[in-house]
């Protein structure tokens, strides 16, 4: 695992907008010396964390695979008969420890930590003028927030779920909070605990939290791709939730919504209105992975990927998520009973379309919304005891901008965490949560395929933690594979 070394020609790449088709470990003096004045004032700062943020657009990373996986894996997606060969391992649970998929989301999340780790190493050691410190301290803010925020899409990945065994001692992934930008700092690290990953995550995001103001700096509050002081709360909010510390997971969920700084769509524009959930910069978005006409994916985008006439189209909804919605809910129009397209795909099929830009490609990728933090607050004040008032007015909230006709929740005990669980899946069905609700949750499920096949997934299996990619296996000694993958 060559952390610390990929950086030089990374940032190489941000600070010149050109490719580099070297491999990492191809490098010479002149291009040692230009790493080494990386971030170095503001501007170069700026690059930097711009250029992180460029990560988090890839395919293997927000741009599809950690959209899709959690959905594909679960019972909310499968993939159609007439395919392009993507992900299909995954919706017949057959990956193997050389999956591309598996290898190049590994990859991109450690860039992305090994350019946060720079970030903050010479960020917070910068010596500035007096009106540019408050912004380059926001930038450091941004970059450990984008540190956490790897870490724990690493561990949802490639690891158990935090409570899978009493105490989290279970092996997690490597922890990696210091890169260099030589040879002599390559590493090979061994994989550290779930709990001490999640506690690294829960310190670098309170790090952020308090080095970023509840104003901006050196961006408008409208620009929702850029993290912000409560964007590192929500994400906070969602990793206690999964550390399943309800009263802090509340606390924050609480701070975030009170703060008044996004509003929830309404029932009217959520699926299809002017400015509705397809819109980059939303009211209720929090953060979100945003494109523009030259800098998207194009036809590799999600939306390509899942709508039918588009490039692929190979993502189609289980017959069982359509049928839990209500004929009144409006996030059934984000499905529509169609047919695959193309001969010999499915028809009938529930086609997803809920990505639909598909000629300009300006359409984000929500990492966190508003709503997720009112089911969040459901979820937390609900396992609590003694809220079950409070966690179904949250639920409802959500429930009702989705359905105008439904009824006031009145169930307490179990059955209003079942309901929570369920808002979830219509909440942020193909936003990639549902898997890591069910694993979560220990909860066991049907995987749906085409053609009515199925595959039952146990409540403690295995099978849905990805391999460790079989090039990490062999390049670093210090590595465990994890288990059922040779």
């Amino acid at each position: 695992m060559k952390y610390s070394y990929k950086i030089a020609i990374l940032f190489l790449a941000v600070l010149s907008c050109g490719s580099c088709k070297k491999e990492f470990l191809e490098i010479n003096p002149q291009q040692q010396t230009d790493v080494n004045m990386v971030v170095i004032d503001l501007p170069s700062t700026r690059a930097a964390v711009m250029g992180t943020y460029g990560l988090l657009q890839s395919a293997a990373y927000y741009g599809r695979s950690i959209t899709v996986l959690p959905d594909l894996m679960a019972d909310n997606m499968y993939i159609s008969r007439k395919n392009s060969n993507r992900y299909t391992t995954y919706d017949q649970y057959i990956v193997t420890a050389n999956d591309g998929t598996a290898s190049g989301s590994w990859n991109i999340l450690y860039r992305t930590i090994v350019n946060s780790n720079i970030i903050i190493s010479k960020g917070e050691k910068l010596t500035l003028a007096a009106t540019e410190a408050p912004e380059v301290q926001h930038l450091v803010g941004e970059a450990y927030t984008l540190r956490a925020l790897a870490h724990f899409d690493l561990l949802r990945l490639y690891a158990a779920p935090y409570n899978a065994t009493p105490d989290a001692s279970h092996i997690g992934i490597p922890v990696i909070v210091k890169s260099g930008t030589s040879k002599e700092d390559i590493i090979s690290p061994s994989r550290n605990t779930v709990k001490e990953g999640y506690t690294q995550i829960v310190s670098d995001l309170k790090k952020a939290i308090t080095m970023m103001p509840v104003a901006p700096v050196g961006f408008s509050a409208s620009n929702k791709g850029h993290i912000t002081h409560f964007a590192a709360e929500a994400l906070l909010a969602r990793v206690y939730l999964y550390m399943g510390d309800w009263v802090n997971a509340e606390l924050m969920a609480t701070d975030v919504i009170s703060s008044n700084k996004y509003t929830l769509l309404s029932n009217a524009n959520y699926v299809s209105g002017s400015t509705n959930f397809r819109t980059q910069n939303n009211s209720e978005s929090i953060f979100e992975i945003v494109y523009n006409t030259t800098n998207n994916l194009g036809t590799d985008a999600l939306a390509s990927f899942l709508l039918q006439g588009a490039s692929y189209g190979d993502g189609l909804a289980t017959d069982d998520l359509y049928n839990k919605y209500t004929a009144t809910d409006v996030r059934r129009g984000f499905m529509a009973k169609s047919k695959r397209s193309g001969s010999g795909g499915e028809d009938p099929a529930f086609v997803i379309t809920k990505y639909n830009n598909i000629t300009t490609y300006e359409e984000g990728v929500k990492v966190i919304r508003l709503s997720e933090m009112y089911l969040i607050r459901a979820e937390a004040r609900a396992k609590q005891g003694g809220k079950d008032a409070l966690a179904a007015a949250d639920l409802d909230v959500i429930a009702k901008r989705a359905d105008a006709s439904s009824v006031p929740v009145s169930q307490t005990g179990q059955a209003l965490q079942d309901l929570i669980l369920a808002e979830n899946r219509k909440e942020f069905a193909f936003e990639g949560h549902r898997l890591f609700d069910l694993t979560r949750n220990k909860l066991g499920f049907t995987k749906y395929r085409t053609g009515g096949e199925t595959i039952s997934i146990s409540s403690n299996s295995l099978k849905t933690v990805l391999p460790i990619p079989l090039a990490e296996m062999n390049s670093n000694p210090n590595m465990v594979q994890n288990q059922g993958y040779k």
